[in-house]
């Protein structure tokens, strides 16, 4: 059921944690946690935390996942599974600001643990994205040094970011499969005119 509305819940719902989470930290009150796109980046924020999803891949772990059946019995096309990659900038007026910022950043989003279906849907306007037994992983993940080199082509200047990634999402299809019962049967009409 997590159609493509998925990727958008992922990201609102990492958005939401940090600003949740803010207030009890002792750095302030509130926190301006947003989605950014490339263009964003030329005029940053002055204070606050950038959710910026700017690579997905395809998860390798399940090449073939199989045809899926919903509770009525309808079978659809198999989901894409796939990984989303977001690098989490932390913005501040001085580096000892941005570096608690970060500090704190890194510690919250580990707390958070797998992203659980009802903390995706609540994320969305209209939920049910997800079913209930579903869930996403969240992994602090290195970024390769020709990756680094690739984004600060696209942003100048380069700040200080980590990167994560959500594992194994899968965008489930809308596509029923509907298969006609089998022909069991022929018959010719060979040599009648009409």
């Amino acid at each position: 059921m997590a159609q493509h509305r998925a990727i958008a819940a992922v990201s609102l719902t990492l958005r939401d944690i940090l600003r949740e989470a803010y207030p009890g930290s002792g750095l302030g009150s509130s926190l301006n946690a947003e989605l950014y796109q490339t263009k964003d980046f030329s005029e940053p924020m002055k204070e606050g935390i950038a959710l910026f999803l700017w690579r997905m891949a395809p998860n390798g772990n399940r090449r073939n996942p199989g045809v899926r059946t919903d509770a009525l019995g309808r079978r659809f096309r198999p989901s894409l599974p796939v990984d989303l990659t977001y690098l989490l900038v932390p913005f501040a007026e001085d580096a000892d600001r941005q570096q608690r910022l970060f500090g704190w950043m890194l510690r919250t989003v580990d707390d958070i643990g797998p992203l659980l279906a009802s903390r995706l849907n609540d994320a969305v306007p209209d939920g049910g994205v997800f079913r209930d037994e579903e869930a996403v992983e969240l992994v602090l993940d290195s970024l390769p040094v020709a990756d680094h080199l690739t984004l600060w082509d696209r942003i100048k200047t380069m700040p200080l970011f980590a990167n994560y990634l959500v594992r194994m999402l899968m965008i489930d299809s809308t596509a029923e499969i509907i298969e006609a019962p089998l022909v069991v049967e022929r018959a010719f009409e060979m040599g009648v005119l009409k």
